[in-house]
């Protein structure tokens, strides 16, 4: 068998599978709850109502890596031309290969009740008809599933319980879809997954969290996703209904998209059961979030961070290490104006790289590095005392003006060690004057210099819950 097969760089999923939340977005559930056999969900994503009820019998509720191996069935099916009697004809091998899984004995062994999951789980889906001038409303109503039967080959002690046996890596795996799951695909109603990403991805709960948004956006160039809390928990699959679970539950996958560049931001807004989320997906070409991040960091405004990264992103890095060289010598009041002024003005800027050489000084060489020096420091003290300007007007405007031109650094300091209430009251708080966002941003950021972020949080947490 070739053991260098290689995923394709694009793979298939049915777009309306993956929007119905069949499989659960969480690694782990509970055993124990009755929902991980049988459950309802009924949510509203882009104006859409959906109502599902699923059947998972006794292997429980599809989740985590079942998401990759639905997609590897279904990319598989449509490269082998969308076989008229629906079998996928592969290996273990190709399976977990496409499933971006390694060839190892535990993941063979997680693939085989992968499929077990899929192939017991079914689920009625009920759709919404008003007929025009009826006080009543109709249902349609169809049960659905996605595997019809699973053939393959195990190997075990001669003497041993066969469900102790493993799957072999290169036997004959026949899987038969269901005419319904087949017949979608034929007819194109699927989307297309970026590889990469997915590989880049490391938690199952981030892929299927990517594979469920794109199934949610219009269209590929969409800038955002909109949808209240307790419809995306019903969405994701997760059973819990309170918003600081379902936050949690998702926390990590939002970071790991946000790194991998998919996503710009996720944006919580309100409180309790009213909370609203807020997806912004990252543009063709848009600046880098790392080093926006950096400049963010520093004290520089989300929209000047953007644009100095995308007109030179290929000085950052020097600007940064340029900060550190003088932060090394003593404190910058404004470390924001400084980097927006080197990676604008940095032929004026002399100093030495680190572990550049240094060419030997000659009297004009010096003379001319003094100038430049003079001007730099000349440049510096005008940037602090225009930084000084604007931060003392923004110190005497009204709340919600503070809470706008800080909001993008506060949050991004706070938001991991803030529970949503917190953050909630924090901007209701500073909307309303009662705390001056300015002053908690210059605040927050020189505690992160200090290292002292986490003494700075606990000190606010005690005052936001007082």
């Amino acid at each position: 068998m070739n053991r260098r097969l290689q995923p394709p760089e694009r793979l298939t999923d049915e777009r309306f599978v993956a929007r119905l939340g069949i499989v659960s977005v969480q690694s782990r559930l509970d055993a124990n709850m009755s929902s991980t056999r049988r459950w309802s969900s009924q949510f509203t994503v882009g104006g859409y109502g959906y109502h599902i009820e699923g059947f998972a019998a006794d292997f429980g509720r599809p989740r985590g890596i079942d998401t990759d191996l639905l997609i590897a069935i279904e990319t598989l099916f449509e490269r082998q031309g969308c076989p008229a009697d629906n079998v996928v004809r592969t290996s273990a091998y190709e399976l977990l290969t496409y499933s971006q899984m390694t060839d190892k004995g535990t993941n063979y062994h997680r693939a085989r009740e992968s499929l077990l999951r899929l192939w017991r789980v079914g689920f009625l889906v009920s759709q919404a008809h008003h007929p025009i001038g009826s006080p009543w409303t109709m249902y349609l109503n169809e049960t659905l599933g996605l595997i019809a039967r699973v053939r393959f080959w195990t190997k075990g002690a001669r003497h041993a319980s066969p469900d102790l046996s493993v799957m072999e890596a290169d036997g004959a795996l026949e899987i038969t879809l269901t005419p319904q799951l087949a017949d979608s695909i034929r007819s194109g109603f699927g989307q297309t997954l970026d590889t990469g990403l997915l590989r880049r991805i490391e938690q199952p709960t981030g892929r299927a969290l990517y594979r469920l948004l794109e199934a949610h956006r219009e269209h590929d160039q969409a800038g955002s996703l909109r949808v209240t809390l307790e419809d995306w928990g019903q969405a994701c699959g997760i059973p819990a209904t309170q918003s600081d679970k379902i936050r949690r539950t998702l926390g990590s996958a939002h970071e790991e998209l946000q790194a991998n560049a998919y996503l710009e931001d996720v944006i919580f807004e309100g409180r309790g059961q009213q909370q609203r989320i807020e997806y912004l997906f990252r543009r063709k070409n848009a600046p880098d979030p790392a080093l926006v991040k950096e400049l963010l960091l520093r004290g520089v405004s989300k929209t000047r961070a953007e644009q100095l990264v995308r007109d030179y992103s290929a000085r950052v890095e020097d600007a940064l290490a340029f900060l550190k060289h003088r932060e090394s010598r003593g404190v910058v009041k404004n470390p924001g104006g400084l980097l927006a002024d080197f990676l604008q003005t940095s032929d004026k800027y002399v100093w030495p790289l680190p572990g550049s050489t240094e060419s030997p000084s000659t009297p004009k060489t010096d003379q001319i590095i003094q100038q430049r020096q003079e001007e730099a420091a000349r440049d510096e003290r005008a940037a602090q005392e225009q930084y000084d300007a604007r931060q003392a007007a923004l110190m005497n405007a009204p709340g919600p003006v503070q809470w706008r031109a800080t909001k993008s650094s506060l949050l991004l300091l706070l938001r991991k060690h803030l529970s949503s209430q917190d953050l909630s009251e924090l901007e209701v708080r500073c909307m309303s004057g009662a705390l001056s966002a300015t002053r908690l941003a210059q605040q927050a950021a020189a505690a992160s210099a200090r290292l002292e972020l986490s003494r700075f949080v606990s000190e606010l947490q005690q005052q936001l819950q007082s």
